[in-house]
Order: C-alpha cells, then structure tokens, then sequence
C-alpha cells in the first residue's frame, strides 16, 4: 500500500527525471537533424568522390607498409586513423554517423572542459563546434583531420585536468610525457592541450609557475621532438595539423573554409583568456564584497528556493535552445551552397553512368563550365545531344575542356572518344596532383587493359584491391585478367580498342577529324566533331562532315542538324546532301517562323533575343544569330 510520505518522495523525484529528459531534448534533437544533414543534403559521399575538387581527402590501404610508413612522421596516428575513417565517406548514411560522432565529441571535450575551468554558465558554446563541421561541410571542403585533432587534444586537457595526478611533480611529469604522445600522435594540436591545461591551472588553482611551465614545454615539445628528433623544418614542425596555410608544403589545407577552423582552435582559448580576466577583475571584487563580516544579529542570507533554481534552469535552458536554433538557421543561411552541391552531384552522377540525374541538376542549376561539359556528354549517352543541346548552357570551351584544365573530367572524355594516350597522360598528371585516389587507380587500369600492357594494369589493380570498398570489384578484374589477358568478353574493352587513336602526333592537330579517318563509325567523335562545329558556328565545316560521315553514323536527322542543314541554305554557306533522308516539315515551319519573327527587330539584337527566348531559346537558330543558348 502506498503511504503519502512516499508519493512526497516519488514525486519530487519523477519531475527531476522528467526535467532531465527535458533538458536533453535539445542536443537530442541537435545531432539527429545534423545527421540527416549530412547524409542527405549535403551528401558526403560527393566529397568521397571529390571530382578533382578536392585536392586534400586521404588516400587509405589497408596494407601493413601503409601503417609504417605514416607513422614515421608528427601526426602519423591521427592521419591513418582519419584516413580509415574518412572512407566511410563512401557511403553518404555512415560517413554522416562518423562526422556526427566527431561533433559529438568536440562538443563533449569542450562542455566538460568549460565545467573544469568553472565556466558551467557558458556551456552554450559547446555547439559552436558542430556548427563549424556544419559550415565546412556545407562548402564541401575536407578539413576531417584538423578537426579531429582538435578533439582529441581538447579530451586529452579534460581528462588531464580531471584524472591527472595530486603532487605537482609528478603532475608535470605526467604532463610532459602527453605532450609528447599527443605531439607524435596529433601533431601541432598538442599546443592547444598545453594553453588549455596552462590555463586552467592559472585560472581554477592559480598555480601561475605550473601553468607557465606548461605553455613554455608545450611550445618546446614540437621543436625538440619534430625539428631536432625527425628533423623537420621549424614551420613545419609547428604547424603540422594546425589550421595554418603555409603555401610551401605539399601537406598544406585548402584555404577554403580555413578561417572556420581557426575559430574553432581559438575558441577556448579565448574562452580562457575572458574568463581569467574575469577572474582577475570583477571576480576578486565580488569576493571581496562577499567576505565583509555581517551585522551582528543578522542572520547570513538565506539560500534560493528550489521553485526559484527550477525557474533559473528553465530559463536557462530555453535561451539555450533559442540561441541553437537561431545559430543554425545563421550557418545554414550564410554556408547552404546548392551550387556546390549541384557540381559535385553532376560530377558523381557522370562516375556513375546516372545520366538523367546530370540532365535534371543541371536544370536546376546555374552555368558552369564543368556541368556544361557533363550535360554534352549525358546528352551523347542517352541519344540526345543532337536534338536537345541548344536547350541548356553552352560554352563552345567546355565540350572538349580547352578552356581551362579539368583533368579528372577530362580522363573518361578522352578514353570513351579513343584519345587513350591523352587520357594516360591527364591521369599521370592528376596522380602527381592528388596522389593514389581510388578512381585514378580504377581508370589507370582500364587504360592498360585498353593497351594490352596487362603487367602494369594488374599493379594499379593489386593496389586497389588494397582500398576499402574496391577490393571486391579490383580482385574481379584480377581474376579476368589471370584468366584472359585480351579480355574479349570484355565489350567495353574491345569497343575501346577499335575506336582507340592509333597514331601519335608531336604538335596539336584535330584529333576528332584523325578519330573519323581511323574509324568513320566512332559515333562519339562524329557527335562531338558536328557538335563542336555548330557550337564555333562552322557551317561550312558542318557541311563537309555531315556529307561525309553522317551516313554511315546516322539513321535519321537529328533536330539540331536540320536547323543548321536550314540555315547553311538560307546563308548559301555550304552545301549539305541529306541523301534518302530529308528534312522534315515541322523543322522547315519553325526556321521559317522564327525568321518572320526576327525580321521586325533588325539590328537590334537585345531586344530580338528577349523577344524570341520563348519560343525559340531551345534552337539552333537562337544561339547561332544570339551567341547563346535558351538554358537556364
């Protein structure tokens, strides 16, 4: 039987339980939604994939001379392990669990820190960490490693200052003897494990000789350990795995994004510096006030009700929340980058094959030269580039990449065209750029199969067979190849081989005119070469090439090639025999209507293209008269 003197116990005690669920409702809910972030807007396996885009994501073997080989140097440890963890990547659901638990833990090291130092009432700033993850990556920049540094030298001050032993030698001992572990394991991130104990012993214990003694060893172990024992340049020594762009090594970070990682590794310890100072100032004169003797007769100042302490921490806890919220609205307003994200989705989809998806991010997306580029080839792969190109971007450099370098792209341009020497070369280069990437080494082997040099096409697969999440696939090659070097089951291989430009030239020439001459049927050289020219608006050149190949390529008139066949005649430019085929009547009313339209405005060709975007924006007439395309 229940008596009242125990519901008066229960129930101060169910609403304690129920305010502490209550109160962790809001980080609760913070690292559930920063998960779905992750995993489905911004979509880490994109940065896996990187596209050339992103210079710095680790490569990882899971070979034993790997394993040595980056433990021979400062931060060795964390970037192996962060390298292991970063192909989780590979998958968007569990490459955002892994980032969400290393917010977790940031937040974790920088709230149990703030209680050290008796900051409790700035807990708040436990969340400017996962904000900072969330704006990086919101950018798709890859700074995974910097900031699992920072984690583990923030725990490594907590669980010192928490567990570390009572006498002051032995203390500092145990002090110098982390810093050393933390200098070989994390690199330039032991600074910080030393300012943050440096601090905290000034602050909470005011021990000044202890603290000064760690900030002076915490700057003395990178030199000691990285320029005298490893012999490391000074710099380098200091600014392993700090975010600091040196522009001399080759380790460097991206610059992008790098001044959201200062912040993160200044936080604290400004967060020390106003709390000293607080300490120093205001604190001492609030204890001085306190410690006044009372009238006699008067009793001390009785403590706050518990009604009073429950209204504080409720208190407490919505403006918490609030500032949380509005916190992460700010990131996800300044930092949400669909444009980013739509360049490196273009570039996956193209990895993939997924060639609607090209067509559809491209849709919603505004120009750029690299989509440009994988619509064109979308467009060839699905049938479409002759009919439909005119109805997005077009930048005339961007369908065979002469305007600026873009070698990742350029590597399956030029392999599916038959240019197996160029895409060798593109892929040389990329190696020395961005090191052993999984997809370098996929697409270095495929050329060799292309050359028949099956010895070096087994090394490049032996090495991928050593890469998480291609071994399987990198072992089926293999195992193909022991079984039969030519390959002629293979039908992507050997279309590659009968398309493949066999002669080499010392100066540039038109390698898609050489393509045709090898091989007129290499329908992609065709498509290209007739889409290069309506894009330079050679109509003449369209002519000679249509006279000659289409034919043999073709089976009908693709749209487009019926508004140039249209034009070159109205222009007199070339004379174009469409054989048995004949254009249609549908092509030959609409080149007729749009020239009735045109024809009122003149030379005043602003006015025509604003007037005739409507209805004509999708054609071949509007872009060669308007020098661009209907799309978007």
């Amino acid at each position: 039987m229940t008596t009242a003197k125990s519901i008066e116990v229960n129930a101060p005690t169910r609403t304690g339980l129920i305010w502490q669920i209550v109160r962790r409702l809001p980080p609760a809910v913070f690292y559930l939604l920063f998960y779905l972030y992750m995993a489905f807007d911004v979509d880490l396996r994109l940065l896996y994939n990187g596209g050339g885009l992103i210079d710095n994501f680790p490569t990882f073997y899971l070979d034993w001379a790997f394993l040595r080989g980056q433990l021979t140097c400062p931060a060795g440890l964390i970037e192996y392990v962060c390298a292991f963890l970063a192909q989780s990547f590979y998958y968007s659901w569990v490459g955002a669990a892994v980032v969400t638990c290393q917010a977790w833990l940031i937040a974790l090291g920088t709230d149990a820190y703030l209680k050290q130092i008796g900051a409790q009432r700035l807990r708040v700033l436990r969340f400017v960490g996962p904000l900072i993850l969330a704006a990086v990556y919101s950018q798709y920049v890859f700074h995974f490693t910097m900031t699992m540094a920072f984690a583990v030298a923030v725990i490594a001050a907590w669980l010192f200052l928490r567990f570390g032993p009572q006498a002051e030698g032995r203390r500092i001992l145990c002090f110098l003897a982390l810093s050393v572990v933390l200098y070989v394991a994390a690199g330039g991130a032991s600074i910080l494990f030393a300012l943050l104990c440096a601090g905290a012993r000034i602050i909470k214990d005011h021990r000044y000789r202890e603290g000064l003694a760690y900030g002076l060893a915490g700057a003395l172990v990178p030199y000691l350990v990285g320029a005298v024992i490893w012999g490391l340049i000074a710099v380098d020594a200091y600014a392993v795995l700090l975010p600091i762009y040196l522009g001399t090594r080759v380790t460097d970070p991206p610059k992008l994004m790098l001044r959201a990682v200062q912040i993160l590794f200044l936080l604290l310890p400004v967060v020390v510096a106003v709390v000293g100072l607080w300490h120093f100032t205001l604190g001492q004169r609030m204890s001085l006030a306190k410690s006044r003797p009372s009238r006699a007769g008067r009793n001390p100042r009785k403590s706050p009700a518990p009604r009073n302490e429950t209204r504080s921490a409720v208190l407490r806890w919505g403006i918490e929340a609030v500032l949380l919220v509005v916190a992460a609205a700010a990131v996800l307003r300044l930092y949400h980058d669909p444009n980013c994200k739509a360049l490196f989705e273009v570039d996956y989809y193209s990895r993939q094959g997924m060639w609607s998806e090209v067509l559809d991010t491209a849709r919603r997306s505004p120009p750029h030269y690299l989509i440009c580029h994988a619509v064109n080839r979308a467009l060839y792969h699905t049938g479409r580039l002759g009919d439909e190109m005119f109805g997005y971007y077009q930048d005339p450099k961007s369908l065979l990449l002469t305007g600026r370098e873009a070698l990742w792209q350029k590597v399956d341009t030029c392999t599916e065209l038959g240019l197996i020497n160029e895409a060798e070369n593109a892929l040389t280069i990329a190696m020395e750029m961005y090191g052993e990437k999984p997809l370098l080494l996929d697409r270095l082997a495929r050329i060799y199969e292309v050359k028949g040099d099956v010895a070096t096409a087994c090394v490049y697969l032996r090495a991928l067979s050593k890469v998480p999440f291609w071994r399987r696939r990198a072992g089926e090659d293999l195992a193909q190849l022991q079984r039969d070097p030519n390959l002629p089951r293979d039908e992507e291989i050997q279309r590659l081989r009968a398309v493949r430009l066999k002669q080499d030239f010392v100066r540039p020439v038109d390698f898609l005119r050489q393509l045709l001459v090898e091989n007129p049927k290499n329908r992609m050289a065709y498509e290209y070469g007739m889409a290069w020219l309506l894009l330079t608006r050679n109509l003449a050149g369209f002519a000679q090439l249509f006279n000659a190949c289409h034919s043999g390529v073709e089976s009908r008139i693709p749209r487009h090639y019926e508004e140039a066949i249209l034009l070159a005649k109205a222009l007199n430019v070339g004379a174009v025999e469409p054989g048995a085929r004949s254009v249609s009547r549908e092509a030959q009313n609409r080149f007729a209507s749009f020239m009735a339209a045109r024809q009122p405005f003149g030379r005043d060709a602003a006015a025509a293209r604003k007037s005739l975007k409507q209805g004509f924006g999708d054609s071949y007439y509007y872009y060669f008269f308007f020098s661009g395309s209907g799309g978007p």
